[in-house]
């Protein structure tokens, strides 16, 4: 994150929290990384979302693997080459590129889909637990430290350990593999 993307995070958090706090509000913050770092089910959700992509990733090389042997072949060739067969040669190299550059696109948006469609059901889980957590401890905001909002907060307002505990209760899961 650039310095000025940063400090309108800090910014924001600010104006944010300021009035909240001066209103009595109280407010919390988890690190969602770690939640997901040690929680089973996002766990097995990336082990998934890997084992799809790198299907992908596989599918992508070959096709980069393929285009490369054909432009190597064509520098190979090309000397011996009429002009007309060149630029057939060269129109095929470039059809074949964009290709590849389009099943690139769409096998990313399908990267994208399977992992929204894995990690739905963990977001909610950790959203309902939050929202529960939120309710109980009368809290008017809880923060993400993805969000680099947080520069600096009491060590006392992470929830984290709470969440991970409650997600781990509702799922039987130990956290680990």
């Amino acid at each position: 994150m650039s310095i000025s993307r940063l400090g309108a995070a800090a910014a924001l958090s600010l104006l944010l929290v300021g009035p909240l706090a001066a209103q009595g509000t109280k407010v919390a913050y988890v690190h969602t990384n770690t939640v997901l770092a040690e929680y089973g089910p996002a766990q097995d959700a990336f082990r998934a979302l890997q084992a799809t992509t790198a299907g992908y990733q596989a599918e992508i090389d070959n096709l980069d693997a393929a285009y490369q042997q054909a432009v190597a072949e064509y520098q190979q060739q090309m000397m011996t080459m009429t002009a007309e067969a060149r630029q057939e040669r060269e129109a095929e190299l470039q059809a074949q590129f964009a290709a590849r550059e389009a099943r690139s696109v769409e096998l990313g948006e399908l990267a994208n889909q399977r992992e929204d469609e894995v990690f739905a059901p963990i977001f909610e889980a950790i959203g309902n637990v939050l929202e529960e957590i939120r309710v109980e401890g009368n809290y008017g905001i809880i923060l993400d430290t993805r969000s680099n909002a947080i520069l600096v907060a009491d060590p006392a307002l992470d929830l984290t350990q709470q969440v991970l505990a409650r997600l781990q209760a509702s799922s039987g899961s130990e956290g680990g593999t």
